[in-house]
Order: C-alpha cells, then sequence, then structure tokens
C-alpha cells in the first residue's frame, strides 16, 4: 500500500515538472516571437509606467465590443489611414469615435491625452476637439457635426511594452508610440479654423517664433530662406494604406538658409521654433527628441514662402535630420495646417509597414486612386 501511494506521489510530482517546464517552454516562446517581432519589454521607467496607467485606466472603462472595435495589431494599415479632413456623417475613420463614449470614458481618454501631452500641447489638442467645431457648425449645420474625433489602439500596455494610439480627426492626428522607454508622436497634425478660439490663438506661437527668426535674417540670409511658389504642404497626411510612409527626403536637402549659416541668436530662435512643435509631447521625452535634433543641428534647412509682415498668410518649413515641420495658412490667416514628422524613420516607429523612400506628394501625382490632391489638404 505504502509503495502504490509513493508510485502516485512520484507520478504527480513529474506531472507537475512537466506542466511547469511545458508552461515555462511556451512562456519563453512568447517571448521570443515577441523579440522577434520587434516588440519591446515592458518599462519599469515611472514615467512609461504612468502612460501605461492612464491607458489600462481607459481599456478598463470600455465595454468588450468598444474594445474590440478599437483595437488593431502593432503595425495595421490603420495606423497610416488617417486625415485632416473632416469626417461625413457616415464615415468609417476605424477605432470608435467620441460621439460612442460615455462621459466618463471620454474623461479617460483626456487622462491620457494628458499624460502624454506637455500642458501646450494638450491645450492645443483640447481647443481644436473641444470648441473649434463650434462655429464651424454655426456656419454650415448640415454638414459639420460635433465629436467628428475617432480612436484606434495599437498593441497592449497589459502585455507588451510595445503599444500606441492613433487620434485622427478634423484638423487633428496624432500617433503616438510607446516602445521600450521611448515614446514618439509622429506623425503629429494640428490645424485650426478658426485661428483664435475664445481668446485664444491656438497655434500662435507657431506663427510668432517663425516671424521672430525672418525678422533677424540679413539681406543675404533672408536671400537663401524665402523661396518662391506655391505654398502648401510638401510631406502631409496620410490617408493612405499603401506602404509608402517613410518619405525621401533627399530633394530637401541643400533648399533654403542653413542653421550652420546664422548666428548664435538666429540659431537660438530657430531651436525655439522646433520646440514650439517637440514639446507638444510631455517634457521628458521631448527632451530626448531634442537631443537627437541638437545632434544635427547644424545640417537644419530654414525655407519661408509667402508674405513678410504680420498679417500676410505664410509657409514655412524646417528640417533637420530628426524633425521634418511645416506650417502654412491654407487660403487665409483664420485657416491654418502644421505637420511634425520624423525623417530618420521614426514616423510610426519600427512598425512601419515598410520603409521605402517616397515622397507624399509624388506619391499622389502619380497614383490613380488619389486625383484629386488638394482634397486632401483641406
Amino acid at each position: 500500500m505504502l509503495r502504490k501511494i509513493l508510485l502516485v506521489f512520484i507520478v504527480m510530482i513529474m506531472a507537475c515538472i512537466i506542466a511547469l517546464t511545458i508552461t515555462l517552454l511556451d512562456a519563453q516562446t512568447v517571448e521570443t516571437e515577441k523579440a522577434a517581432e520587434g516588440i519591446a519589454e515592458i518599462s519599469k521607467k515611472p514615467s512609461i509606467v504612468a502612460l501605461a496607467s492612464a491607458m489600462k485606466s481607459f481599456r478598463t472603462s470600455l465595454s468588450d465590443e468598444l474594445l474590440a472595435d478599437a483595437s488593431f495589431p502593432l503595425g495595421h494599415k490603420e495606423s497610416y489611414s488617417w486625415t485632416n479632413t473632416p469626417a461625413g456623417r457616415n464615415d468609417d475613420r476605424g477605432g470608435i469615435g467620441f460621439d460612442a463614449l460615455s462621459v466618463n470614458q471620454l474623461t479617460r481618454f483626456y487622462e491620457v491625452l494628458d499624460v502624454f501631452l506637455s500642458d501646450a500641447g494638450y491645450t492645443k489638442v483640447s481647443l481644436i476637439t473641444k470648441e473649434t467645431e463650434t462655429p464651424l457648425r454655426d456656419i454650415n449645420p448640415g454638414f459639420w457635426t460635433s465629436n467628428r474625433y475617432y480612436i484606434a489602439l495599437f498593441g497592449n500596455p497589459e502585455t507588451d511594452g510595445s503599444w500606441g494610439f492613433q487620434l485622427d480627426g478634423h484638423h487633428l492626428a496624432l500617433n503616438f508610440l510607446v516602445h521600450g522607454d521611448a515614446v514618439f508622436i509622429v506623425p503629429a497634425f494640428i490645424g485650426t479654423r478658426p485661428a483664435t478660439v475664445n481668446g485664444t490663438e491656438v497655434l500662435g506661437n507657431e506663427r510668432g517664433n517663425a516671424f521672430a527668426l525672418l525678422n533677424s535674417l540679413d539681406e543675404e540670409q533672408s536671400g537663401k530662406a524665402i523661396q518662391t511658389g506655391r505654398r502648401g504642404l510638401q510631406v502631409g497626411p496620410g490617408r493612405s494604406t499603401d506602404p509608402f510612409l517613410n518619405h525621401d527626403y533627399s530633394e530637401f536637402v541643400g533648399v533654403g538658409l542653413k542653421a550652420s549659416e546664422m548666428n548664435a541668436t538666429q540659431r537660438e530662435s530657430l531651436r525655439n521654433l522646433i520646440k514650439t512643435y517637440v514639446y507638444n509631447l510631455e517634457t521628458e521625452f521631448a527632451d530626448i527628441w531634442m537631443a537627437d535634433i541638437d545632434a544635427g543641428f547644424e545640417d537644419t534647412y530654414f525655407v519661408w514662402r509667402g508674405g513678410t509682415v504680420p498679417n500676410d498668410p505664410i509657409y514655412y518649413r524646417v528640417f533637420n535630420p530628426a524633425v521634418w515641420i511645416e506650417f502654412n495658412h491654407e487660403g487665409g490667416l483664420d485657416h491654418i495646417h502644421t505637420i511634425t514628422r520624423a525623417p530618420n524613420g521614426n514616423d510610426y516607429g519600427i512598425f512601419a509597414l515598410n520603409r521605402v523612400p517616397k515622397t507624399l506628394r509624388k506619391h499622389y501625382a502619380s497614383a490613380d486612386h488619389h486625383d484629386v490632391i488638394d482634397g486632401l489638404f483641406d
């Protein structure tokens, strides 16, 4: 009898060891597969933990159905299918719309934005999503509707260290990615109409800091910076699921006034202009991005088109190895588009579908399925 009990005990122990071994091997296999896909380990950095906690809180507030509708794997084509144009009444932009969320759920989402964005960045996003639509509804109530913004979630902060989300709607498209200890916010499209909301000029610093730099240039420098040609974004909105997502910026090298041709005061003005965009991101992460920009700062180019006095519509761009910035008045002072991208390949992070370089404008000009270029830059 004792021998039987001992035999059963030995068999149970062996079964437990085998089960534990299989579990450990499965876990190791999963981690190996994640590593092969480029998915990072979960960060223990306090600031990243805070980002993940805010996102987990938002995810928890959603019903199973809403969470399923919002969720996509990393690198999914939904990442690239964004546009600054307004969503129509029956337009499916992917993900879940603001109008599908309760007050509590929407509050949780704004808490996510709050931890990702600086105070300045959050103010801009809040004004655009909450305030700028009201005047437009007054102009054309049959077309403009409220809460036409959409949220798409990529990856899962509960299980992985690589995850992100997209906020997509009229005059706003932000693409966030957390990858280990790194945080990205590109591409980022921020626009506004009207330019001033409730007494606040939404993109006032973006315009004012550019004029400060322009007005500091001497005649020779102005001759290099000020270019002729049509105003308009050269590397604009996505609204595409094709693979040509990381653009070839080589045609812009050497065009404009180079930072190395500026004096110390002017270089600082240029740096302040860049920071206006980079520091839409929370300061800790913006500092890291700015360090990359500073590393190639002497190779930064500044280009200006349009008028040169405060009441003129203008266009400018800043091209640095780690940041691409454009600002354009769309037909008047009251309608502004800006875009920020990463020429060094950080657009959408390492999860971009394809890294084949091609400028967006060239693609639109050559592709049959984009018959009207200007419609994408509304």
